[in-house]
């Protein structure tokens, strides 16, 4: 026979939750602090001093714990949120992954062609749709192998994002395929400088002048100066 009786859910308290906090404190100060009690009312000598020391140290640190609270809760949480949404700006400025969930359990059951068409139709229908731009481009690179149509859809990336190092990354992710999927130095060496002309604050240039140093010599048979 099996039991049948219902089973407690887990407790999912955590030392994240202050009640969960508090009650650690409680269980942590309050055996100390009321054997230092005892001592010190009914125990003569220096265990009645040591007592005193034990109640005297707990309650000490019950209200430090207790002010780091008040802290938290009215100085350092909400100076926290405030630099989060400077650091990190929503609504908007940085508008949310667009749900794409259909298109995906398309390509998850291996219908690869349909679930291009369908990343093609959001990005044709939608202007500012940067996510099926960056998923088509994956999935062509990956699944299609069709290097044309991720050097579109990455090309469309580039054009829709804001930031100015996105921007330079879907560029090196053009500048990536025609190297090595379609194999043209010459063309990969264009889209690099394209990347120097057009982003010249962007980190990593350095390493991008020595690849195009390298694909350079590597077209005309020697070192280039």
């Amino acid at each position: 026979m099996t039991d049948e009786r219902p089973k407690k859910a887990p407790r999912e308290e955590h030392l994240g939750d202050v009640r969960a906090q508090v009650r650690a404190v409680g269980w942590f100060l309050g055996p100390p602090f009321l054997l230092g009690l005892l001592a010190f009312l009914f125990v003569p000598g220096w265990l009645g001093t040591l007592g005193v020391a034990v109640v005297t140290g707990c309650g000490f640190a019950a209200v430090v714990y207790g002010v780091s609270l008040l802290l938290r809760a009215g100085v350092i949480n909400p100076a926290g949120d405030a630099f989060g949404r400077i650091l990190m700006p929503s609504g908007s400025s940085t508008p949310p992954p667009k749900p794409l969930s259909h298109i995906e359990a398309m390509a998850a059951r291996g219908d690869h062609a349909k679930a291009a068409a369908a990343y093609k139709a959001e990005i044709e229908s939608d202007p500012v749709d940067v996510t099926s731009c960056e998923r088509l481009g994956m999935l062509a690179l990956r699944e299609l192998k069709d290097p044309p149509l991720a050097l579109w859809a990455f090309r469309e990336a580039e054009k829709r994002v804001e930031s100015p190092a996105r921007k330079f990354g879907f560029g090196l992710l053009v500048a990536g395929v025609y190297r090595d999927q379609l194999r043209d130095a010459g063309k990969t060496v264009v889209e690099l400088r394209r990347l120097l002309e057009r982003y010249p604050d962007a980190p990593g240039l350095d390493a991008v002048r020595a690849e195009i140093d390298e694909l350079k010599a590597g077209m005309f048979g020697g070192p280039t100066t």
